[in-house]
């Protein structure tokens, strides 16, 4: 019986464990886009609209923004609800757009941490890629 608790127990861990790692993700993509994304010199906001990714009103939205800081927030915000196929168009965009870099630097976190096909800045609170036994 123990044994059972101790398992149950190090899975609860295991899902804190995980949670904790994908919302460090979520905020360490949002930072380091905050002060990479070059949104005022390049065409990103258009290639944006090409790609889909944003809307015409999304763009707008952007557009209203006065401050080049308040525009990539909004960004980074709209992208927060977009998909995992999105968030990739996305990052394709910032390479189109002279930013490669910044792009690689995103592949490459995501592939350490092994999240190639998740948006790192979607809102990952209560998911988890494990199924668990204990309730």
């Amino acid at each position: 019986m123990q044994a059972v608790a101790t398992a149950c127990q190090t899975d609860e861990e295991v899902k804190a464990g995980e949670r904790s790692l994908l919302i460090s993700l979520r905020e360490m993509t949002y930072q380091f886009l905050s002060h990479m994304i070059d949104i005022k010199r390049s065409n990103l906001t258009d290639k944006l609209v090409t790609k889909g990714v944003l809307s015409a009103d999304e763009r707008q939205a952007l557009k209203k923004q006065k401050k080049t800081d308040a525009k990539v927030n909004t960004l980074l915000m709209m992208l927060r609800e977009k998909t995992a196929a999105e968030f990739e168009s996305f990052v394709a965009a910032l390479g189109e757009t002279g930013q490669q870099l910044v792009a690689d630097v995103v592949h490459l976190a995501l592939d350490t941490v092994a999240q190639t096909s998740q948006n790192p800045l979607h809102n990952v609170y209560g998911k988890s890629s494990f199924t668990y036994v204990c309730q």
